[in-house]
Protein backbone atom coordinates (compact mmCIF):
# COMPACT_ATOMS: atom_id res chain seq x y z
CA UNK A 1 0.00 0.00 0.00
CA UNK A 2 1.07 3.32 -0.88
CA UNK A 3 2.11 5.25 2.28
CA UNK A 4 0.81 8.99 0.90
CA UNK A 5 -2.32 7.60 -0.21
CA UNK A 6 -5.11 10.05 -0.28
CA UNK A 7 -6.27 13.84 0.26
CA UNK A 8 -9.47 14.41 3.16
CA UNK A 9 -10.33 18.04 2.68
CA UNK A 10 -11.58 19.40 6.52
CA UNK A 11 -13.10 22.91 6.72
CA UNK A 12 -13.50 24.60 9.74
CA UNK A 13 -16.71 26.62 10.80
CA UNK A 14 -15.33 30.05 11.10
CA UNK A 15 -16.52 30.68 14.92
CA UNK A 16 -14.28 31.44 17.76
CA UNK A 17 -13.74 27.94 18.26
CA UNK A 18 -12.13 27.25 15.33
CA UNK A 19 -8.74 27.62 16.50
CA UNK A 20 -9.78 25.27 19.42
CA UNK A 21 -10.86 22.69 17.24
CA UNK A 22 -7.31 23.12 14.86
CA UNK A 23 -5.26 22.21 17.64
CA UNK A 24 -7.19 19.50 18.66
CA UNK A 25 -6.31 18.21 14.75
CA UNK A 26 -2.39 19.17 14.90
CA UNK A 27 -2.35 17.41 18.08
CA UNK A 28 -2.58 14.43 16.68
CA UNK A 29 -1.70 14.65 13.08
CA UNK A 30 2.11 15.55 11.98
CA UNK A 31 2.38 18.84 10.71
CA UNK A 32 4.55 21.85 9.50
CA UNK A 33 6.05 23.62 12.82
CA UNK A 34 4.45 26.65 11.78
CA UNK A 35 0.84 27.50 11.40
CA UNK A 36 0.07 27.73 7.63
CA UNK A 37 -3.64 27.96 7.76
CA UNK A 38 -2.26 31.54 9.44
CA UNK A 39 -0.10 31.92 6.06
CA UNK A 40 -1.42 30.77 3.39
CA UNK A 41 -5.02 29.92 4.31
CA UNK A 42 -4.65 26.08 4.52
CA UNK A 43 -2.74 23.63 6.72
CA UNK A 44 -1.70 20.49 4.98
CA UNK A 45 -1.64 18.09 7.80
CA UNK A 46 -0.67 14.40 7.99
CA UNK A 47 -2.57 11.70 9.79
CA UNK A 48 -0.59 8.53 10.02
CA UNK A 49 -2.13 5.19 10.89
CA UNK A 50 -2.42 1.18 10.20
CA UNK A 51 -5.03 -0.30 7.78
CA UNK A 52 -5.61 -3.55 6.71
CA UNK A 53 -3.69 -3.24 3.65
CA UNK A 54 -1.13 -1.45 5.75
CA UNK A 55 0.73 1.64 7.23
CA UNK A 56 -0.85 4.99 5.71
CA UNK A 57 -0.25 8.75 5.75
CA UNK A 58 -3.47 10.53 5.21
CA UNK A 59 -3.25 13.95 3.56
CA UNK A 60 -5.69 16.52 5.28
CA UNK A 61 -6.18 19.78 4.55
CA UNK A 62 -7.25 22.04 6.64
CA UNK A 63 -9.05 25.27 5.66
CA UNK A 64 -11.80 27.50 6.91
CA UNK A 65 -14.00 29.85 4.85
CA UNK A 66 -12.94 33.60 5.99
CA UNK A 67 -15.19 35.84 3.59
CA UNK A 68 -12.80 37.80 1.88
CA UNK A 69 -12.64 37.51 -2.36
CA UNK A 70 -8.94 36.09 -2.57
CA UNK A 71 -10.07 33.31 -0.10
CA UNK A 72 -13.00 32.72 -2.66
CA UNK A 73 -11.28 32.07 -5.24
CA UNK A 74 -8.58 29.60 -3.95
CA UNK A 75 -11.20 27.74 -1.36
CA UNK A 76 -12.56 25.93 -5.08
CA UNK A 77 -9.15 24.71 -5.94
CA UNK A 78 -8.33 23.10 -1.85
CA UNK A 79 -11.13 20.47 -2.72
CA UNK A 80 -10.07 19.47 -5.96
CA UNK A 81 -9.33 15.40 -5.72
CA UNK A 82 -10.28 14.94 -2.36
CA UNK A 83 -11.87 11.49 -1.05
CA UNK A 84 -13.99 12.86 1.43
CA UNK A 85 -14.93 16.22 3.01
CA UNK A 86 -15.47 17.15 6.59
CA UNK A 87 -17.18 19.78 8.02
CA UNK A 88 -16.22 20.69 11.83
CA UNK A 89 -18.89 22.69 12.90
CA UNK A 90 -21.17 23.48 15.92
CA UNK A 91 -22.95 26.87 15.73
CA UNK A 92 -27.05 26.68 16.11
CA UNK A 93 -26.38 27.89 11.84
CA UNK A 94 -23.88 25.34 10.58
CA UNK A 95 -25.82 24.00 8.50
CA UNK A 96 -26.03 27.63 6.29
CA UNK A 97 -22.06 27.51 7.12
CA UNK A 98 -22.37 24.40 4.99
CA UNK A 99 -24.52 25.02 2.37
CA UNK A 100 -22.80 28.66 1.51
CA UNK A 101 -19.77 26.45 1.02
CA UNK A 102 -20.82 24.01 -0.90
CA UNK A 103 -22.19 26.48 -3.31
CA UNK A 104 -18.82 27.96 -3.52
CA UNK A 105 -16.73 25.08 -4.09
CA UNK A 106 -19.58 22.44 -5.92
CA UNK A 107 -17.83 22.56 -9.00
CA UNK A 108 -14.55 20.87 -7.50
CA UNK A 109 -16.31 18.42 -5.26
CA UNK A 110 -16.91 14.69 -6.39
CA UNK A 111 -21.01 14.08 -5.17
CA UNK A 112 -20.20 10.80 -5.02
CA UNK A 113 -17.37 11.00 -2.50
CA UNK A 114 -18.73 11.12 1.56
CA UNK A 115 -19.32 14.18 3.11
CA UNK A 116 -18.97 14.28 7.14
CA UNK A 117 -20.48 16.49 9.48
CA UNK A 118 -18.42 16.43 12.31
CA UNK A 119 -20.10 18.24 15.60
CA UNK A 120 -18.78 18.71 19.33
CA UNK A 121 -21.01 16.07 21.91
CA UNK A 122 -24.56 17.05 21.75
CA UNK A 123 -26.01 15.61 24.56
CA UNK A 124 -29.46 16.51 24.03
CA UNK A 125 -31.07 14.19 21.18
CA UNK A 126 -33.89 16.29 19.98
CA UNK A 127 -31.01 19.13 19.58
CA UNK A 128 -29.21 17.19 17.55
CA UNK A 129 -32.05 15.46 15.69
CA UNK A 130 -33.30 18.73 14.61
CA UNK A 131 -29.77 19.72 13.35
CA UNK A 132 -29.43 16.52 11.74
CA UNK A 133 -32.72 17.54 9.63
CA UNK A 134 -31.99 20.86 8.63
CA UNK A 135 -28.23 19.25 7.05
CA UNK A 136 -30.32 16.65 5.07
CA UNK A 137 -32.34 19.80 3.89
CA UNK A 138 -29.23 21.10 2.50
CA UNK A 139 -27.64 17.93 1.04
CA UNK A 140 -31.20 17.44 -0.48
CA UNK A 141 -31.53 20.61 -2.22
CA UNK A 142 -27.92 20.09 -3.71
CA UNK A 143 -28.82 16.74 -4.99
CA UNK A 144 -25.96 14.85 -2.07
CA UNK A 145 -26.57 11.34 -0.68
CA UNK A 146 -23.74 10.63 0.25
CA UNK A 147 -23.25 12.30 4.00
CA UNK A 148 -22.88 11.26 7.57
CA UNK A 149 -22.67 12.68 10.74
CA UNK A 150 -20.46 12.34 13.64
CA UNK A 151 -19.64 13.54 16.73
CA UNK A 152 -16.44 14.30 19.33
CA UNK A 153 -15.46 15.12 22.61
CA UNK A 154 -12.07 14.85 22.11
CA UNK A 155 -8.89 14.08 20.03
CA UNK A 156 -8.63 10.25 20.69
CA UNK A 157 -12.18 10.48 19.32
CA UNK A 158 -11.52 12.73 16.30
CA UNK A 159 -8.42 9.88 15.54
CA UNK A 160 -10.98 7.57 15.67
CA UNK A 161 -12.76 8.74 13.44
CA UNK A 162 -9.40 9.04 11.10
CA UNK A 163 -9.23 6.06 10.77
CA UNK A 164 -12.17 4.50 9.71
CA UNK A 165 -12.20 6.89 7.02
CA UNK A 166 -8.27 5.80 6.25
CA UNK A 167 -10.25 1.95 6.36
CA UNK A 168 -12.80 3.18 4.44
CA UNK A 169 -10.71 4.57 1.68
CA UNK A 170 -8.16 1.54 1.20
CA UNK A 171 -10.62 -0.89 1.18
CA UNK A 172 -12.52 1.06 -1.82
CA UNK A 173 -9.24 2.27 -3.65
CA UNK A 174 -10.45 -0.06 -6.84
CA UNK A 175 -12.66 2.73 -7.93
CA UNK A 176 -10.23 5.04 -7.92
CA UNK A 177 -8.75 4.33 -12.03
CA UNK A 178 -6.66 7.68 -12.74
CA UNK A 179 -4.74 10.38 -10.75
CA UNK A 180 -6.67 13.61 -10.56
CA UNK A 181 -3.82 16.77 -10.24
CA UNK A 182 -4.46 18.68 -6.98
CA UNK A 183 -3.29 22.10 -6.14
CA UNK A 184 -3.28 25.50 -7.91
CA UNK A 185 -2.34 26.90 -11.40
CA UNK A 186 1.27 28.48 -11.20
CA UNK A 187 -0.40 31.96 -11.33
CA UNK A 188 -2.38 31.73 -8.19
CA UNK A 189 0.74 29.73 -6.28
CA UNK A 190 3.07 32.41 -7.64
CA UNK A 191 0.79 34.98 -5.83
CA UNK A 192 0.67 33.21 -2.57
CA UNK A 193 4.58 32.72 -2.72
CA UNK A 194 5.15 36.45 -3.66
CA UNK A 195 2.50 37.30 -0.65
CA UNK A 196 4.43 35.38 1.93
CA UNK A 197 7.78 38.14 1.01
CA UNK A 198 9.56 35.70 -1.30
CA UNK A 199 11.34 36.65 -4.39
CA UNK A 200 9.94 34.80 -8.24
CA UNK A 201 12.44 35.11 -10.78
CA UNK A 202 11.52 34.86 -14.62
CA UNK A 203 11.95 31.19 -14.29
CA UNK A 204 9.10 30.38 -11.82
CA UNK A 205 12.08 29.70 -9.13
CA UNK A 206 13.06 31.12 -5.76
CA UNK A 207 16.36 31.40 -5.17
CA UNK A 208 18.44 31.03 -1.24
CA UNK A 209 22.19 31.47 -0.87
CA UNK A 210 23.20 29.54 2.56
CA UNK A 211 26.85 29.52 2.68
CA UNK A 212 28.32 27.82 -0.66
CA UNK A 213 25.07 26.32 -1.53
CA UNK A 214 22.36 27.74 -3.52
CA UNK A 215 18.67 26.12 -3.38
CA UNK A 216 16.23 26.72 -6.63
CA UNK A 217 13.03 25.58 -5.39
CA UNK A 218 11.23 25.73 -9.07
CA UNK A 219 7.28 26.72 -8.15
CA UNK A 220 6.44 25.02 -12.06
CA UNK A 221 8.15 21.80 -11.46
CA UNK A 222 7.56 21.43 -7.25
CA UNK A 223 10.85 20.15 -6.70
CA UNK A 224 13.71 21.42 -5.26
CA UNK A 225 17.94 21.50 -6.68
CA UNK A 226 20.49 22.45 -4.50
CA UNK A 227 23.78 23.56 -6.45
CA UNK A 228 27.06 24.64 -5.89
CA UNK A 229 29.28 26.74 -8.76
CA UNK A 230 32.83 27.90 -8.36
CA UNK A 231 33.49 30.58 -10.36
CA UNK A 232 36.89 31.79 -9.76
CA UNK A 233 37.92 30.69 -12.78
CA UNK A 234 35.35 31.19 -14.94
CA UNK A 235 36.82 29.28 -18.48
CA UNK A 236 37.20 26.28 -16.28
CA UNK A 237 33.87 26.86 -13.26
CA UNK A 238 33.15 23.66 -11.85
CA UNK A 239 29.63 23.06 -10.56
CA UNK A 240 27.09 20.59 -9.10
CA UNK A 241 23.73 19.70 -9.14
CA UNK A 242 21.44 17.74 -7.11
CA UNK A 243 17.72 17.08 -7.37
CA UNK A 244 16.49 17.12 -3.58
CA UNK A 245 14.17 14.13 -2.23
CA UNK A 246 12.01 15.81 0.69
CA UNK A 247 10.20 12.99 2.13
CA UNK A 248 9.01 14.30 5.62
CA UNK A 249 5.58 13.14 7.24
CA UNK A 250 6.79 14.21 10.47
CA UNK A 251 6.95 18.07 9.23
CA UNK A 252 3.89 17.87 6.90
CA UNK A 253 6.06 17.75 3.67
CA UNK A 254 5.76 15.05 1.10
CA UNK A 255 7.34 14.63 -2.60
CA UNK A 256 3.84 12.71 -3.32
CA UNK A 257 1.64 13.70 -5.58
CA UNK A 258 -1.22 15.40 -3.40
CA UNK A 259 0.28 17.97 -1.36
CA UNK A 260 1.59 19.26 -4.72
CA UNK A 261 1.99 22.97 -4.26
CA UNK A 262 1.27 23.66 -0.73
CA UNK A 263 3.90 21.00 0.14
CA UNK A 264 6.64 23.74 -1.86
CA UNK A 265 5.14 26.56 0.03
CA UNK A 266 6.08 24.14 3.35
CA UNK A 267 9.66 23.80 2.32
CA UNK A 268 10.14 27.41 1.12
CA UNK A 269 10.00 28.11 4.89
CA UNK A 270 12.21 25.07 5.94
CA UNK A 271 14.46 26.80 3.71
CA UNK A 272 14.58 30.21 5.16
CA UNK A 273 14.66 29.32 8.60
CA UNK A 274 17.54 26.71 8.20
CA UNK A 275 15.33 23.77 9.24
CA UNK A 276 15.68 21.71 5.75
CA UNK A 277 19.18 20.71 7.06
CA UNK A 278 17.18 18.53 10.01
CA UNK A 279 15.32 16.94 7.79
CA UNK A 280 15.44 13.34 7.86
CA UNK A 281 13.07 11.17 6.53
CA UNK A 282 12.39 7.59 6.95
CA UNK A 283 15.26 6.52 4.67
CA UNK A 284 18.74 7.22 4.55
CA UNK A 285 18.21 8.31 0.55
CA UNK A 286 15.23 11.27 2.60
CA UNK A 287 18.68 12.54 4.89
CA UNK A 288 18.45 16.56 3.28
CA UNK A 289 22.14 16.47 5.22
CA UNK A 290 23.20 13.51 3.61
CA UNK A 291 22.12 14.76 -0.17
CA UNK A 292 23.95 17.64 0.54
CA UNK A 293 26.80 15.88 1.61
CA UNK A 294 26.81 14.21 -1.25
CA UNK A 295 27.00 17.38 -3.66
CA UNK A 296 29.91 18.38 -1.97
CA UNK A 297 32.06 15.29 -2.72
CA UNK A 298 30.41 15.23 -6.51
CA UNK A 299 31.83 19.02 -6.77
CA UNK A 300 34.70 18.13 -5.14
CA UNK A 301 35.13 15.59 -7.68
CA UNK A 302 34.23 18.06 -10.85
CA UNK A 303 36.29 20.69 -9.48
CA UNK A 304 39.40 18.12 -9.48
CA UNK A 305 38.89 16.95 -13.02
CA UNK A 306 38.73 20.44 -13.92
CA UNK A 307 41.94 21.73 -12.73
CA UNK A 308 43.61 19.16 -14.33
Amino acid sequence: MVRFLTKVMLVLEPTILKDHYHEHLREITAHHKGNLLQLIGVDPIVFRTNTSRGEVDLQIWVTTVTGTPLNRVILPFYFVGARKYIFMCGSKNAHNFVKNTLEIVQDKINAVYEIIILTPKIENKKTYSQMKTKFRKVFREKYLKNFSFHQWENADDIASLLRDLVEDIVVNIQRTTTYIPIGFNLETIENLVKKQGFDVNEKHEVLFKQDDIIFRVSLQNNDVQAEIEDCSDCENKCKATKKLCIVVAEEGQTILPGLGDLRIISILFAINDGSILKIKGNKPQEDVSAQIKILRKTFAKNCKKKRK
